[in-house]
C-alpha cells in the first residue's frame, strides 16, 4: 500500500467516516461453527468488530491493520469485552505471513493479491480462509468506485486455487441502503490434510 493510501486510510478513521467497519462481517459470523477453532488472523482488520467476534467466539487472534487509529479504537472496544487480540500495526503489502500458523484466515472487503498468495502458506493443515471482496458489476452498486478495489468475475477462485473451496458465491448482497446493494465475492475455502 503507497504512503497516500495509508494516509487517506488513516484520516477516514480518524474523521469516523469509516463506520461501517464498526460491525463484524456477517459472512464470518455464519461460518464459525463450522470451521475449526485456534489461532486465527483478520487480514486488514479495521475498527476490529470481526476479530472480536472471532475472540468471543474463543480463537485466538491476530488482527493486522496499517492505521493507527484504527488500531486503537479496536484495543479500546475489546477491552470492553475484556477481549485479548494481538493488535499488529503494520504496511500488508511489506507483511509476510508466518507458515503453517493459522487455522482461520479473515479477508473482508479488502484485497492484496500478493498477500492472499501467501495464505495456503500460512494456513495449518486443514485450516481455513474466508474471504470477502467487492465484485466489479455491471451495474451501480455501493462499495468503492475504481474497478482497482474490486474483484473480477472468478478471479476469486483463481487467487484461491491452492485450497479446496466448499463454499463460493458472486452476486448482489442487500448492504446498509435498500436501494444500493453491494456486489460482493465470497469464498470459505479449506487448506487439504496431506495424506500421511
Amino acid at each position: 500500500m503507497s504512503h497516500t493510501e495509508a494516509n487517506i486510510w488513516e484520516a477516514r478513521y480518524r474523521a469516523g467516516s469509516a463506520s461501517y467497519a464498526a460491525q463484524p462481517s456477517a459472512f464470518v459470523l455464519d461460518w464459525l461453527q463450522r470451521v475449526p477453532h485456534g489461532r486465527a488472523l483478520d487480514v486488514a482488520c479495521g475498527l476490529g468488530a470481526t476479530a472480536i467476534a472471532l475472540a468471543q467466539a474463543g480463537f485466538s487472534v491476530d488482527a493486522i491493520d496499517i492505521a493507527p487509529t484504527a488500531l486503537e479504537r479496536a484495543r479500546e472496544q475489546a477491552a470492553i469485552g475484556n477481549q485479548q487480540i494481538n493488535w499488529i500495526c503494520a504496511d500488508i503489502a511489506d507483511y509476510r505471513l508466518p507458515d503453517a500458523r493459522y487455522e482461520l484466515i479473515v479477508n473482508i472487503q479488502f484485497v492484496n493479491r500478493d498477500l492472499v498468495a501467501q495464505f495456503a502458506d500460512a494456513l495449518a493443515p486443514g485450516g481455513w480462509v474466508l474471504f470477502e471482496q467487492h465484485l466489479r458489476w455491471p451495474q451501480p452498486v455501493a462499495g468503492p468506485s475504481s474497478a482497482r478495489f474490486r474483484l473480477r468475475p472468478g478471479e476469486l477462485r483463481h487467487l484461491l486455487w491452492p485450497l479446496d473451496i466448499v463454499h463460493y458465491h458472486e452476486g448482489l448482497v442487500a448492504g446498509d441502503l435498500p436501494d444500493a446493494p453491494l456486489a460482493l465475492a465470497r469464498a470459505a475455502a479449506r487448506m487439504p490434510i496431506s495424506a500421511p
